[in-house]
Protein backbone atom coordinates (compact mmCIF):
# COMPACT_ATOMS: atom_id res chain seq x y z
CA UNK A 1 0.00 0.00 0.00
CA UNK A 2 3.01 2.08 0.81
CA UNK A 3 4.33 1.41 -2.69
CA UNK A 4 1.01 2.09 -4.33
CA UNK A 5 1.20 5.80 -2.90
CA UNK A 6 4.68 6.39 -3.55
CA UNK A 7 4.65 5.55 -6.96
CA UNK A 8 1.13 7.84 -7.20
CA UNK A 9 -0.71 5.08 -7.73
CA UNK A 10 -3.40 6.67 -5.03
CA UNK A 11 -6.34 4.80 -6.17
CA UNK A 12 -4.58 1.35 -6.29
CA UNK A 13 -3.58 2.41 -2.86
CA UNK A 14 -7.14 3.08 -1.79
CA UNK A 15 -8.53 0.03 -2.82
CA UNK A 16 -5.90 -2.33 -0.47
CA UNK A 17 -7.00 -0.05 2.63
CA UNK A 18 -9.90 -1.86 3.83
CA UNK A 19 -8.51 -4.92 3.60
CA UNK A 20 -5.36 -3.90 4.94
CA UNK A 21 -6.60 -2.37 7.87
CA UNK A 22 -8.98 -5.39 8.27
CA UNK A 23 -6.40 -8.24 8.26
CA UNK A 24 -3.64 -5.58 10.57
CA UNK A 25 -6.30 -5.08 12.97
CA UNK A 26 -7.14 -9.16 13.17
CA UNK A 27 -2.86 -9.57 13.64
CA UNK A 28 -2.66 -7.65 16.40
CA UNK A 29 -5.45 -8.33 18.04
CA UNK A 30 -4.64 -11.89 17.82
CA UNK A 31 -1.22 -11.77 18.41
CA UNK A 32 0.82 -12.05 22.20
CA UNK A 33 4.36 -12.89 23.35
CA UNK A 34 7.12 -12.29 20.47
CA UNK A 35 4.47 -11.77 17.58
CA UNK A 36 2.78 -8.60 19.72
CA UNK A 37 5.39 -6.12 18.79
CA UNK A 38 5.78 -6.65 15.22
CA UNK A 39 1.98 -6.80 14.82
CA UNK A 40 1.37 -3.46 16.61
CA UNK A 41 4.08 -2.33 14.07
CA UNK A 42 2.16 -3.77 11.44
CA UNK A 43 -0.87 -1.86 12.29
CA UNK A 44 0.96 1.22 12.95
CA UNK A 45 2.58 0.78 9.60
CA UNK A 46 -0.69 0.54 8.11
CA UNK A 47 -3.02 3.50 9.78
CA UNK A 48 0.17 5.40 8.44
CA UNK A 49 -0.51 4.47 4.94
CA UNK A 50 -4.51 5.45 5.68
CA UNK A 51 -3.37 9.24 7.29
CA UNK A 52 -1.62 9.67 3.88
CA UNK A 53 -4.50 9.12 1.47
CA UNK A 54 -6.67 11.14 3.77
CA UNK A 55 -4.58 13.94 3.11
CA UNK A 56 -3.48 13.46 -0.21
CA UNK A 57 -7.93 13.70 -0.67
CA UNK A 58 -7.83 16.86 1.72
CA UNK A 59 -9.66 14.64 3.93
CA UNK A 60 -7.89 16.60 7.29
CA UNK A 61 -10.54 15.15 9.94
CA UNK A 62 -9.72 11.26 8.79
CA UNK A 63 -5.57 12.22 8.53
CA UNK A 64 -5.65 12.93 12.13
CA UNK A 65 -7.87 10.03 13.04
CA UNK A 66 -5.54 7.47 11.39
CA UNK A 67 -2.25 9.09 12.52
CA UNK A 68 -3.40 9.22 15.98
CA UNK A 69 -4.62 5.32 15.99
CA UNK A 70 -1.32 4.83 14.00
CA UNK A 71 0.30 6.89 17.04
CA UNK A 72 -1.25 4.56 20.18
CA UNK A 73 -0.12 1.10 17.85
CA UNK A 74 3.64 2.44 17.25
CA UNK A 75 3.72 3.25 21.42
CA UNK A 76 2.33 -0.50 22.16
CA UNK A 77 4.98 -1.45 19.96
CA UNK A 78 7.71 0.82 21.21
CA UNK A 79 8.79 2.11 17.95
CA UNK A 80 10.17 5.45 18.45
CA UNK A 81 10.63 6.16 14.53
CA UNK A 82 7.42 5.04 14.01
CA UNK A 83 5.55 7.40 16.36
CA UNK A 84 7.52 10.07 15.04
CA UNK A 85 6.64 9.67 11.60
CA UNK A 86 2.73 9.23 12.64
CA UNK A 87 3.63 12.77 14.25
CA UNK A 88 4.33 14.05 11.10
CA UNK A 89 0.80 12.42 9.83
CA UNK A 90 -1.44 14.44 12.74
CA UNK A 91 0.58 17.56 11.54
CA UNK A 92 0.02 16.98 7.59
CA UNK A 93 -3.63 16.14 8.75
CA UNK A 94 -4.35 19.96 11.02
CA UNK A 95 -2.96 21.49 8.02
CA UNK A 96 -5.75 20.55 5.95
CA UNK A 97 -8.14 22.17 8.55
CA UNK A 98 -9.05 25.94 8.90
CA UNK A 99 -7.38 27.41 11.42
CA UNK A 100 -5.47 24.59 13.03
CA UNK A 101 -1.65 25.49 11.47
CA UNK A 102 -0.47 26.91 14.72
CA UNK A 103 -1.48 23.16 16.25
CA UNK A 104 0.26 21.69 13.87
CA UNK A 105 3.30 23.98 13.99
CA UNK A 106 3.71 23.04 17.89
CA UNK A 107 3.26 19.29 17.38
CA UNK A 108 6.32 19.10 14.48
CA UNK A 109 8.47 21.27 16.95
CA UNK A 110 7.50 18.99 19.99
CA UNK A 111 8.24 15.80 17.98
CA UNK A 112 11.30 17.65 17.03
CA UNK A 113 12.81 18.71 20.66
CA UNK A 114 11.80 15.16 21.60
CA UNK A 115 14.14 13.22 18.91
CA UNK A 116 17.41 16.13 19.54
CA UNK A 117 16.92 15.31 23.08
CA UNK A 118 17.57 12.12 23.00
CA UNK A 119 21.40 13.11 21.47
CA UNK A 120 23.35 11.24 18.63
CA UNK A 121 21.40 8.69 16.84
CA UNK A 122 22.71 6.64 14.35
CA UNK A 123 19.54 4.48 12.99
CA UNK A 124 18.42 4.99 9.68
CA UNK A 125 14.71 4.97 11.13
CA UNK A 126 15.27 7.42 13.78
CA UNK A 127 17.23 9.85 11.37
CA UNK A 128 14.87 9.26 8.77
CA UNK A 129 11.63 10.15 10.68
CA UNK A 130 13.28 12.85 12.59
CA UNK A 131 14.76 14.52 9.14
CA UNK A 132 11.28 14.32 7.29
CA UNK A 133 9.64 16.01 10.19
CA UNK A 134 12.77 18.50 9.95
CA UNK A 135 11.94 19.22 5.79
CA UNK A 136 8.15 19.89 6.88
CA UNK A 137 9.22 22.80 10.06
CA UNK A 138 10.77 24.05 7.29
CA UNK A 139 8.25 24.49 4.85
CA UNK A 140 5.79 25.47 7.36
CA UNK A 141 8.19 28.12 8.89
CA UNK A 142 9.04 29.57 5.10
CA UNK A 143 5.08 29.64 5.26
CA UNK A 144 4.93 31.98 8.00
CA UNK A 145 7.08 34.06 6.45
CA UNK A 146 10.25 33.11 8.31
CA UNK A 147 12.93 32.43 6.17
CA UNK A 148 15.72 32.03 8.59
CA UNK A 149 14.28 29.83 10.77
CA UNK A 150 13.07 27.12 7.74
CA UNK A 151 16.84 27.66 6.68
CA UNK A 152 17.75 26.33 10.12
CA UNK A 153 15.49 23.67 9.90
CA UNK A 154 16.70 22.66 6.33
CA UNK A 155 20.48 22.65 7.88
CA UNK A 156 19.67 20.37 10.49
CA UNK A 157 17.98 18.46 8.12
CA UNK A 158 20.98 18.11 5.82
CA UNK A 159 23.58 17.15 8.76
CA UNK A 160 20.91 14.07 9.28
CA UNK A 161 20.88 13.20 5.93
CA UNK A 162 24.71 13.44 5.33
CA UNK A 163 24.96 10.77 8.69
CA UNK A 164 22.61 8.71 6.40
CA UNK A 165 24.90 9.44 3.75
CA UNK A 166 22.59 8.23 0.49
CA UNK A 167 18.83 8.81 -0.56
CA UNK A 168 16.91 5.86 1.27
CA UNK A 169 13.01 5.36 2.13
CA UNK A 170 13.40 4.70 5.30
CA UNK A 171 9.59 4.35 6.47
CA UNK A 172 8.33 5.32 3.20
CA UNK A 173 9.27 9.20 4.13
CA UNK A 174 12.17 9.16 1.20
CA UNK A 175 14.57 11.02 3.16
CA UNK A 176 18.09 11.42 1.99
CA UNK A 177 20.07 14.10 0.80
CA UNK A 178 18.30 14.59 -2.84
CA UNK A 179 15.01 14.87 -0.76
CA UNK A 180 16.04 17.85 1.32
CA UNK A 181 16.87 19.77 -1.72
CA UNK A 182 13.60 18.99 -3.15
CA UNK A 183 11.93 20.29 -0.03
CA UNK A 184 14.70 23.63 -0.40
CA UNK A 185 13.09 24.55 -3.54
CA UNK A 186 9.50 24.05 -1.91
CA UNK A 187 10.83 26.25 1.34
CA UNK A 188 11.83 29.29 -1.93
CA UNK A 189 7.94 28.46 -3.28
CA UNK A 190 6.75 29.00 0.00
CA UNK A 191 8.65 32.18 1.05
CA UNK A 192 7.48 33.24 -2.52
CA UNK A 193 10.61 33.51 -3.80
CA UNK A 194 10.43 31.89 -7.24
CA UNK A 195 13.65 32.70 -8.93
CA UNK A 196 15.62 30.84 -6.21
CA UNK A 197 13.51 28.03 -6.38
CA UNK A 198 14.13 27.57 -9.86
CA UNK A 199 17.80 28.31 -9.68
CA UNK A 200 17.71 25.00 -6.97
CA UNK A 201 15.46 23.15 -9.00
CA UNK A 202 17.93 23.43 -11.71
CA UNK A 203 20.65 21.39 -10.33
CA UNK A 204 18.50 18.76 -8.85
CA UNK A 205 19.15 15.44 -9.74
CA UNK A 206 15.81 13.30 -9.21
CA UNK A 207 17.23 10.09 -10.64
CA UNK A 208 19.25 9.33 -7.12
CA UNK A 209 15.99 8.68 -5.67
CA UNK A 210 14.67 5.28 -5.16
CA UNK A 211 12.83 3.93 -8.18
CA UNK A 212 9.77 4.05 -6.27
CA UNK A 213 9.45 7.37 -5.36
CA UNK A 214 7.42 8.39 -8.83
CA UNK A 215 4.83 10.89 -7.16
CA UNK A 216 8.05 12.91 -5.57
CA UNK A 217 9.47 12.98 -8.75
CA UNK A 218 6.36 14.70 -10.21
CA UNK A 219 6.10 17.16 -7.15
CA UNK A 220 9.49 18.25 -8.37
CA UNK A 221 7.81 19.96 -11.55
CA UNK A 222 4.65 20.82 -10.09
CA UNK A 223 7.04 22.45 -7.69
CA UNK A 224 8.95 24.02 -10.82
CA UNK A 225 5.79 24.89 -12.19
CA UNK A 226 3.98 26.78 -9.60
CA UNK A 227 8.02 28.39 -9.25
CA UNK A 228 7.66 29.94 -13.10
CA UNK A 229 4.56 31.62 -12.05
CA UNK A 230 5.82 33.08 -8.93
CA UNK A 231 9.08 34.55 -11.04
CA UNK A 232 7.03 36.01 -13.51
CA UNK A 233 8.84 33.74 -16.06
CA UNK A 234 7.28 32.20 -19.33
CA UNK A 235 3.93 30.57 -18.45
CA UNK A 236 4.19 28.09 -21.05
CA UNK A 237 7.48 26.77 -19.02
CA UNK A 238 4.69 26.18 -16.21
CA UNK A 239 2.77 24.35 -18.49
CA UNK A 240 5.53 21.93 -19.37
CA UNK A 241 6.76 21.25 -16.09
CA UNK A 242 3.01 19.87 -15.48
CA UNK A 243 2.58 17.93 -18.35
CA UNK A 244 5.90 16.28 -17.34
CA UNK A 245 4.47 15.54 -14.02
CA UNK A 246 1.65 13.90 -15.16
CA UNK A 247 3.91 11.87 -17.62
CA UNK A 248 5.61 10.71 -14.72
CA UNK A 249 2.88 10.23 -12.60
CA UNK A 250 -1.02 11.24 -13.85
CA UNK A 251 -2.42 11.04 -10.67
CA UNK A 252 -0.36 12.95 -8.59
CA UNK A 253 -1.49 16.21 -11.06
CA UNK A 254 -4.78 15.24 -11.08
CA UNK A 255 -5.17 14.78 -7.10
CA UNK A 256 -2.34 17.66 -6.24
CA UNK A 257 -4.54 20.32 -4.49
CA UNK A 258 -0.98 22.44 -5.15
CA UNK A 259 -0.82 21.26 -9.25
CA UNK A 260 -4.72 22.09 -9.56
CA UNK A 261 -4.43 25.64 -8.13
CA UNK A 262 -1.27 26.55 -10.51
CA UNK A 263 -3.48 24.86 -13.12
CA UNK A 264 -6.70 27.66 -12.42
CA UNK A 265 -3.65 29.93 -12.55
CA UNK A 266 -2.76 29.33 -15.77
CA UNK A 267 -6.42 28.71 -17.33
CA UNK A 268 -7.20 32.89 -15.77
CA UNK A 269 -4.40 33.98 -17.99
CA UNK A 270 -5.01 31.69 -20.49
CA UNK A 271 -3.05 32.89 -24.21
CA UNK A 272 -4.12 29.55 -26.26
CA UNK A 273 -1.47 29.87 -28.90
CA UNK A 274 1.29 30.10 -26.48
CA UNK A 275 0.28 26.98 -24.11
CA UNK A 276 -2.25 24.59 -26.61
CA UNK A 277 -1.01 21.45 -23.84
CA UNK A 278 -2.48 23.60 -21.47
CA UNK A 279 -6.70 23.51 -21.82
CA UNK A 280 -6.12 19.38 -22.35
CA UNK A 281 -4.55 19.07 -19.48
CA UNK A 282 -6.79 20.88 -17.55
CA UNK A 283 -9.34 18.93 -19.12
CA UNK A 284 -7.78 15.71 -17.90
CA UNK A 285 -7.44 16.50 -14.33
CA UNK A 286 -10.66 17.14 -14.20
CA UNK A 287 -11.04 21.23 -14.08
CA UNK A 288 -12.98 21.67 -17.52
CA UNK A 289 -15.30 19.54 -19.19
Amino acid sequence: MHNQYQRASYASAALLLPDVLSQATAFAESSAGIHRTRAFRMLAAAYVAASKLAVKVGDGDTAILAADRASTAARIANDRPLAAVAAYQVACGLMRLPGRSADADQIVRTSIDHLAATGQVTSPDLLSAHGALLLLAAVMAAGQGNSQEAAHFLTRAQTLASILGTDRNRLWTGFGPTNVVIHEVSTANRAGNGELALEIGSRLDTSRLPTVLTGRRAQVHIDMAEAVLGSAGDRAISVLHLLEAERVAAECVQVNVQARTVLLDLLAKERRTATPGLRPLAERAGLLT
